[in-house]
């Protein structure tokens, strides 16, 4: 071969072996290729069955309904949650469409279809609604359903999968909130008052509807603290104060206030706040409520106006009565002094005497039971000696029931028994109880009339825990043998102007004040009363108990009897524009020994004080001429030469207003008419021995 041929024959040969060692190139990247696409192959189908094993479980883990719904073969499938929700297999409820459309509400069908057709025409990702869905026992159930659309790389709808939430649970709970808030709303409303909320702090974010009405002023605009801003201005510094010592815990929220009106006027409330705390203690809120009082206040001034104008009335009434009774009494009083030797006209004075002490007690009793009612008793206390009170008060009355025919037995202990008490009132309380005692005691009864007073000291329970100190009781019974009560009577026997028979209470007159009176002043002093009869015809027992108080060592050896100063050149002034009192009062007073002038009004008996100084003044308070009682006692305290006079009160006028204004007008000693013989000396008397503690001791 040549060498041509040889050069030809090697390039055949390198040619082939080129070519083989491309196709081998070639079949090992199809190889390659081959393993990738099979790897990927593997890899999908693995991400496949991951991702329908992950929507298995999600459909087995999930208590809502689960579908998916194949846009291609228009297929729908079911997850098991269909049996809970729907009462049916997934194989009831079919794999149509049409079959899940067709238990739609008739109502919510073409709503939904139109939107879940603008949802997959429009390009959408998903779909939400919430519609009726009939289940397996023909009943509807309200459901959230949410769609998500799947599409192909071209945008294409493939597949829609979604879950269906059973709401029927939650409609029923917003309804029972709905009932629960409506319910709580018209109990706000209906409450009669106006409601308010606030914070721990004291922040205030909530008012009823009634607060707003009321106000005219938004609830919003009254948040924080500016719910002050419709308080009266006088109530606020009170009232925010209150308030942030309740929040602070330092006391309760519980006072009244006045709030402005949406017409502008203001109304009182009372108004209560109350903390709500939770479980450890912590205050989260509180709650409260504003009531309208305003009636109520009105109703309490008017009662107050009434009161007021009762008082007033009594106690004019009390003037207008007593004066004329006065110069009664004087006279009486002046006819003992004269003596009377014809036994007709010591009886007719005795009569007039017992008749005018009778009318004054009637007067004073309805004075007494008022201020008892009111609280405005004063007592004024001291140690004293029960057995004496008795002996004395029981004296006293034997006269007026010897001549009703009444034989009056006192049985007292021979030491004393010490109270802590008023004796006036401890005197009234036993004059009372004999005064009823012979007023339904008949003198013509078996053996007579009789009345029986007795005075014993009996125990008393200790309080638990007290040693020491008297424990004892001063007991004084009153027994009678008279009309008696029954039950019904003895339950109300101590009411006000409650009495026994009507017609023997108003043939022996009264006012059926009198045990009322025993009540309330016994009360006062710390006792008791009780009331007791056997019955009707059998008589009545009323047992007074006081406790004692410890005894007192008495000096006996200090009687001062026998050294009473001579009443002759004592002057005495009386002012008084009552001509028969003050006429009366003269003639008593000149019996008695005193050097006596009257005057019939202010200004002539302040002329008469300043010409001829006297050492007593008893002057009236009700005086004509432009001058009163309170205005003389004021001029002449002003006057230098009248600073050692004494000045006495006597007036029909005896409330604690008037003997306050007395007082403070300058008089020494107030005496209510018509003033018995006995207090009209004592006062003289006083002033007597005034004059001379405070005489010059060079005055001989």
């Amino acid at each position: 071969m040549d060498g041509a041929g040889r050069e030809r024959a090697e390039g055949a040969e390198g040619a082939t072996a080129a070519g083989q060692a491309e196709v081998a190139l070639r079949e090992s990247e199809a190889r390659d290729r081959a393993a990738s696409a099979e790897a990927a192959r593997r890899e999908a189908e693995a991400a496949v069955r991951r991702s329908e094993e992950q929507y298995r479980l999600v459909n087995r883990a999930t208590n809502d309904v689960i579908w998916d719904w194949d846009l291609e073969t228009n297929r729908v499938s079911w997850n098991g949650a269909v049996v809970q929700h729907f009462g049916c297999t997934p194989e009831e409820l079919g794999d149509s469409p049409e079959g899940w459309y067709d238990r739609i509400h008739p109502e919510d069908r073409v709503r939904i279809s139109e939107g879940i057709r603008a949802a997959i025409d429009g390009n959408g990702e998903s779909w939400t609604d919430e519609y009726r869905f009939r289940k397996a026992d023909g009943s509807y159930a309200p459901f959230l359903d949410r769609g998500y659309i799947g599409r192909s790389a071209s945008g294409a709808p493939t597949r829609m999968i979604g879950s269906m939430l059973d709401l029927t649970e939650r409609h029923r709970a917003e309804a029972a909130l709905r009932e629960s808030e409506l319910f709580h709303r018209q109990t706000l409303e209906s409450i009669p008052g106006m409601v308010w909320a606030t914070r721990p702090d004291g922040y205030c974010e909530f008012f009823s509807e009634q607060w707003v009405e009321f106000t005219g002023v938004a609830a919003e605009r009254q948040f924080g603290d500016r719910w002050l801003e419709v308080l009266h201005p006088d109530d606020r510094e009170r009232v925010f104060a209150a308030w942030r010592a309740a929040v602070g815990g330092l006391a309760p929220y519980d006072l009244e206030y006045r709030v402005q009106w949406r017409d502008g006027g203001y109304q009182w409330f009372k108004v209560r706040g109350r903390p709500i705390r939770d479980a450890s203690g912590r205050i989260v809120r509180w709650f409260g409520i504003a009531i309208n009082i305003h009636d109520l206040k009105l109703a309490e001034q008017a009662l107050r106006d009434a009161d007021r104008r009762k008082d007033e009335f009594l106690a004019m009434l009390a003037h207008e009565l007593r004066n004329p009774l006065a110069p009664v009494r004087t006279a009486v009083a002046m006819l003992r002094r004269v003596g009377a030797a014809d036994p007709v006209q010591r009886r007719a004075r005795d009569v007039i005497d017992r008749q005018v002490t009778h009318m004054v007690r009637l007067i004073d009793d309805l004075l007494d039971i008022s201020r008892i009612a009111r609280g405005r008793i004063q007592l004024r206390k001291a140690r004293c000696d029960v057995v004496g009170i008795v002996r004395q008060t029981a004296e006293d009355y034997r006269a007026n029931l010897e001549a009703e025919g009444v034989a009056l037995r006192v049985s007292v202990p021979d030491e004393p028994l010490w109270v802590e008490g008023d004796d006036t009132r401890l005197a009234q309380m036993l004059g009372n109880l004999l005064q009823n005692a012979g007023k339904f005691t008949d003198a013509g009864a078996s053996g007579g009339g009789r009345v029986g007073v007795r005075v014993e000291a009996g125990p008393r329970p200790r309080a638990p825990g007290r040693e020491g100190g008297v424990s004892g009781q001063a007991v004084i019974t009153v027994e009678d043998n008279g009309v008696g009560m029954d039950p019904g009577l003895l339950a109300r026997i101590f009411d006000p102007f409650s009495q026994a028979d009507q017609g023997l209470a108003r043939s022996k007159g009264g006012l059926g004040l009198g045990l009322a009176l025993v009540k309330g002043l016994v009360e006062l002093h710390g006792g008791t009363v009780a009331a007791h009869s056997e019955g009707p015809g059998r008589g009545s027992v009323f047992t007074l108990r006081l406790p004692l108080a410890a005894p007192v060592a008495r000096d006996l050896s200090a009687a001062s009897g026998g050294e009473e100063a001579s009443r002759q050149g004592v002057r005495v002034l009386v002012i008084e524009d009552n001509h028969d009192a003050a006429e009366s009062l003269e003639m008593l007073l000149t019996l008695s020994g005193y050097d006596v002038e009257t005057a019939f009004d202010g200004p002539t008996g302040l002329t008469a004080a300043r010409a001829r100084p006297p050492d007593v003044v008893l002057c009236d308070l009700g005086l004509p001429g432009g001058m009163d009682g309170y205005d003389v006692a004021r001029a002449i305290r002003a006057e230098p030469s009248l600073a050692s006079t004494r000045l006495v009160a006597l007036s029909g006028y005896g409330q604690d207003e008037d003997r306050r204004r007395s007082r403070e007008a300058g008089f020494d000693k107030h005496l209510v008419k018509p003033a018995e013989d006995a207090a009209l000396m004592e006062a003289l008397s006083a002033g007597r021995r005034e004059l001379r503690s405070t005489a010059s001791p060079l005055s001989g």
